[in-house]
């Protein structure tokens, strides 16, 4: 059986004349590039355009990353007008016109489009797709240039996320669901295993030809927002398949694929990509490329011994195994903001009663999926345990990976 080829390249920079060469080797090493990149196609760039945040927040992907691919693809093609970058962030800003204008602002991509010639989506509308393999939705509504396009790459962060642990190629996917739909879905899949299988069926339907991972400067911590931690990790990946190069980023950051939910849903489905031993890597080995102090979230629980004290513990206490938002009023604007409340899909933040300028959290509402802490523009909301969540978390351990 043929294996899925993963490229990996260290790169320690955005300057050009370290990136440049440094993406062509990872690209060279897939020997397909030039045979997915062709003229008069129309390609769509999906970056992870998180939110409006300047590129050294490792938020977003870096548009120095950007401009060097549409560069490789404009040498070949010499078309920069069929090419469009687009991306639907947190809805913290609408999916208008006026609110991508302000996002691809921040995040770099407007100086980008004026450099390079390539076309930047303010066209709020979507399309509805059918997805015959789905196993959480059969149709979805997308935005347009995800189904005009004939090309796809996928431009993905080297990244935590304080939901689905890692967020890279297959999670970079759901940013072409629109504006207010995504909550939506966070609250009609609540489960992780159910929202894993949401990101599935979308990487399926949606499938990208291309995927090129920004991992020269990451993140790790409580990802994949202001919570988390900007880490020169120094790290160009690709591939063709958004699964296997999950798979390898997975890895890098110490965390196994049957560890990723992701990929453990992926597994499940017996996707080819999901599995390590389907994967080549060309570039390096996991044990010189793994980063073996990489911190992940907070919210990673590593697998208990399976004793009986254990299994008593875990029933007694598995509410407080799952961690819960808090803000810190220090740092949070209040009413002067509320970019939580809006976003919150269960209406689960509102107005203390004591001070109304604070926001408190109904528990009772809260789903656990950190949309908030997504969306809050001063990393004031992070993940907490209670006492006993606590105890337990302190006895087994989270957090860093060992060597």
């Amino acid at each position: 059986m043929d294996k899925i080829r993963v490229s990996v390249i260290k790169c320690e920079s955005y300057d050009k004349e370290m990136l440049d060469p440094a993406l062509d080797m990872c690209l060279n090493a897939l020997d397909n590039f030039k045979d997915i990149i062709k003229p008069g196609k129309k390609i769509l760039i999906k970056p992870n355009l998180l939110s409006p945040h300047e590129p050294e927040k490792a938020i977003t992907t870096h548009p120095l990353f950007i401009e060097c691919i549409i560069k490789k693809i404009i040498n070949i093609t010499k078309q920069p007008e069929n090419i469009i970058i687009a991306d639907s962030c947190v809805p913290t800003l609408p999916y208008t016109a006026t609110g991508l204008k302000k996002l691809y602002e921040a995040t770099g991509m407007s100086t980008l489009a004026d450099r390079t010639g390539v076309m930047l989506n303010y066209d709020n509308g979507y399309s509805k797709i059918s997805i015959a393999e789905g196993v959480s939705v059969k149709q979805i509504d997308v935005i347009k240039p995800a189904v005009t396009s004939d090309i796809i790459i996928n431009v993905p962060k080297f990244k935590t996320h304080n939901l689905t642990i890692t967020t890279g190629a297959v999670k970079n996917m759901f940013g072409i669901i629109p504006g207010m739909s995504k909550p939506g879905f966070h609250t009609r899949f609540f489960d992780i295993e159910m929202f894993c299988n949401l990101l599935i069926d979308i990487n399926i339907a949606v499938k990208p030809q291309l995927t090129i991972m920004d991992g020269i400067l990451g993140m790790e911590g409580n990802g994949p927002g202001r919570g988390g931690i900007p880490r020169k990790t120094n790290l160009i990946l690709a591939s063709t398949d958004c699964f296997a190069l999950d798979n390898i980023a997975s890895n890098i950051m110490g965390l196994a694929e049957d560890k990723n939910p992701i990929l453990a849903e992926a597994k499940k489905r017996n996707l080819k990509g999901a599995f390590l031993e389907n994967t080549e890597l060309v570039g390096g080995s996991l044990s010189d490329l793994k980063i073996y102090d990489f911190m992940l979230p907070s919210v990673l629980r590593k697998e208990m011994n399976k004793n009986f004290i254990t299994r008593i513990l875990m029933r007694v206490a598995k509410d407080s195994l799952n961690p819960y938002p808090k803000i810190n009023k220090k740092k949070c604007r209040g009413k002067s903001c509320k970019n939580c409340q809006k976003i919150c899909p269960q209406s689960a933040i509102m107005n203390s009663k004591i001070n109304r300028n604070d926001l408190i959290f109904d528990y009772k509402k809260c789903i656990r999926c950190f949309c908030c802490s997504e969306a809050c523009p001063e990393g004031a909301i992070s993940n907490e345990y209670t006492l006993i969540g606590n105890l337990i978390v302190n006895r087994y351990g989270f957090g860093r990976s060992k060597k």
